[in-house]
């Protein structure tokens, strides 16, 4: 069973990763406005708010029990996420929301473009950008060529197992 280093120097279990990875896929659909509830996007990524409030207690709060549970705006959880960079597709630990939501909307942004539902000028507004410090692919040119050499297709998830991290 492979296993992840946390804070104290206790260890993950890959199921433990794995609900995590549910949590904040969860919190994110919520904050996309995709769930009108955290209980509702809690189901519709397979877990529970019991797991959240477990596993990512500082994304959310509560005033009182029985209370309204609200997703906090953004949080430091750190997740290994696929980007896209000049020198292929390559994992990254994005560093909080933010990262892990400019991740997310580069590689929609990347695919989009690759289809023609975008223009390459899209990828512009990524120039200089870094997710865990992998700075994304910005040029058109180098996802071209990146695209033939098969390296875009391996962009089928955002977030990685931690046998593909390893």
């Amino acid at each position: 069973m492979r296993t992840t280093k946390k804070k104290g120097g206790k260890r993950d279990s890959h199921g433990e990763q794995d609900r995590r990875v549910r949590g904040l896929a969860a919190i994110n659909r919520f904050r996309r406005g995709h769930a009108k509830s955290v209980s509702a996007a809690a189901r519709a990524e397979g877990t529970t708010v019991r797991t959240i409030r477990k596993l990512l207690p500082t994304a959310i709060s509560q005033d009182r029990p029985g209370g309204r549970i609200r997703v906090k705006r953004t949080d430091r959880y750190s997740a290994r996420v696929q980007v896209l960079t000049t020198q292929g597709s390559v994992s990254a630990t994005a560093r909080g929301s933010r990262q892990r939501e400019l991740a997310g909307q580069h590689r929609a942004t990347v695919i989009r473009v690759l289809r023609g539902l975008e223009p390459e000028s899209a990828l512009e507004q990524y120039r200089g950008k870094m997710v865990g410090g992998r700075e994304l692919v910005s040029d058109f040119a180098a996802l071209s060529s990146l695209a033939q050499a098969g390296d875009v297709g391996q962009l089928d998830s955002l977030y990685v197992s931690q046998d593909v991290a390893a």
